[in-house]
């Protein structure tokens, strides 16, 4: 029997940890209300996120500003979420909702994803979100790198949290 050396095992054992650790804090039950999001020195800020209570129960919306803190501007390529099976962005185009591949971001500038105008699509959610829970999200930006960002569920009629620019 053929042996599998042990640097290998740790290698998958890091990436398996690594993917659970998104998929198991996608929907923690804590009422977290803030968002947890990169410090003001990082060069990219997020605020005022918050996902939509889902009426499908297939598939939710996740809306939040985006603060670039740097004189070079920046471009949000992707976006992963433990909780469900494909997460994309999608813009407004000429009156319907259509994925986009990236989202520019403005040098010292700002871009709100927001009803009507953009959001981030979480498709075949893995089990329910409900008010109160929150979903945690991984942005990748061409320049920054990678931003945690954890946001709360809120009810279908409730109003939605505010976005604070940093200081």
């Amino acid at each position: 029997m053929k042996r599998i050396p042990v640097s290998m095992v740790l290698a998958v054992l890091l990436a398996v940890a690594g993917a659970a650790g998104l998929v198991r804090g996608a929907m923690s039950n804590s009422p977290a209300a803030a968002d947890v999001a990169a410090a003001p020195e990082q060069p990219i800020v997020a605020s005022g996120g918050y996902v939509r209570e889902p009426a499908n129960g297939v598939n939710a919306a996740a809306y939040f500003t985006l603060y670039n803190t740097t004189g070079t501007p920046d471009v949000l390529t992707g976006v992963d979420s433990g909780a469900g099976e494909q997460t994309t962005l999608h813009s407004d185009s000429r009156g319907g909702m259509r994925q986009i591949s990236g989202l520019s971001i403005p040098a010292h500038g700002s871009v709100s994803l927001r009803p009507g105008e953009g959001h981030v699509m979480i498709d075949k959610l893995y089990s329910p979100l409900e008010a109160g829970q929150s979903v945690n999200f991984r942005l990748t930006f061409a320049k920054a790198g990678q931003l945690l960002l954890t946001v709360p569920v809120i009810a279908i009629g409730a109003p939605a949290p505010t976005a604070e620019a940093p200081r």
